[in-house]
């Protein structure tokens, strides 16, 4: 039987720090790239060079990819359709519709989605009050850091838009699981198979589209390469380490952090900070708190 995530130790909440990091502020460069190219072949483009770059790392650790009639190929396939492909074309189809404050709200369910999965499915990670208080404080700190009147477009004409969106964050939840449940794999190798069958699964549409793709600027390139090797490539191995060595739960904390990490590098930008970031950023960490205590 799969045992129990141990507690969290110093190292968790570092890298989770940096996974934090690396996931806000790839919505900057998402917003500068996507006015060049298209989802479907941002989304293959920055999966194909994240596979490559990932492949190429777990090669010169001396790892080796597993066998193709190995069955992790299937975990593979699972971690890279719900963690990459699918959740990534469901938010690029949901914000055609809603705006990225009610987008970055629905998004956010994830913890409680994950919470719920991992409730029935990962052993040590059984849902209680304080964990569940802590995640309903947390998202209401987004909603905060979103603003409240965001809310005001929920449901109306773009209700399957939204849907979409909440999908997306269950899928994100099932990756985590995943990650959790996968068999003894080191992260980069089973880092390197989720984005390998990522791409390859994102590969049809995102052909289609860079063949009616014309202009791309050489930033619009570079925004998309730091994409792949940051957000992408060097995320998933945290994801994985993270995910199997301190539990799903504890991963799923990196939803509520991530739109604070968006906010400082939209502020770093030139952006300006309002009350309700201050706010949100202390209600969040509160939230966090109370999920993590213990009783």
């Amino acid at each position: 039987m799969t045992q129990s995530p141990p507690r969290p130790t110093l190292e968790h909440w570092i890298l989770l720090g940096i996974l934090t990091v690396l996931w806000g502020s790839a919505f900057a460069f998402i917003k500068y790239s996507v006015d060049y190219l298209p989802p479907a072949a941002l989304i293959f483009v920055r999966l194909s060079v994240a596979a490559i770059v990932l492949l190429a790392w777990a090669m010169l650790r001396g790892r080796r990819m597993p066998a193709l009639t190995d069955k992790r190929w299937l975990w593979f396939t699972g971690l890279g359709f719900f963690g990459n492909t699918l959740p990534f074309f469901l938010i690029a189809w949901g914000q055609q519709s809603i705006d990225s404050a009610l987008a970055g709200i629905l998004i956010a369910t994830m913890p409680l989605a994950t919470l719920g999965l991992a409730h029935v499915f990962v052993p040590g990670e059984k849902m209680d009050l304080s964990k569940l208080g802590g995640f309903l404080i947390g998202f209401g700190g987004v909603v905060i850091l979103m603003g409240p009147a965001a809310l005001s477009g929920l449901g109306g004409e773009s209700f399957l838009a939204q849907i979409a969106v909440v999908f997306a964050a269950v899928c994100y939840g099932i990756n985590a699981i995943m990650a959790r449940l996968i068999p003894e794999t080191p992260p980069s190798v089973s880092g390197a198979g989720m984005l390998i069958t990522a791409a390859l699964l994102a590969l049809p549409f995102g052909v289609w589209e860079l063949m009616q793709t014309e202009g791309v600027t050489p930033g619009a390139w570079a925004a998309v390469i730091w994409l792949a090797v940051a957000p992408t490539a060097i995320a998933s191995v945290m994801l994985m380490h993270i995910a199997r060595t301190a539990g799903p739960g504890f991963l799923a904390i990196v939803n509520y952090l991530t739109p604070v990490a968006a906010v400082i590098t939209g502020v770093i930008i030139g952006e300006t900070i309002g009350w309700n970031a201050l706010l949100a950023l202390a209600v969040i960490l509160a939230g966090v708190w109370l999920s993590r205590r213990k009783g």
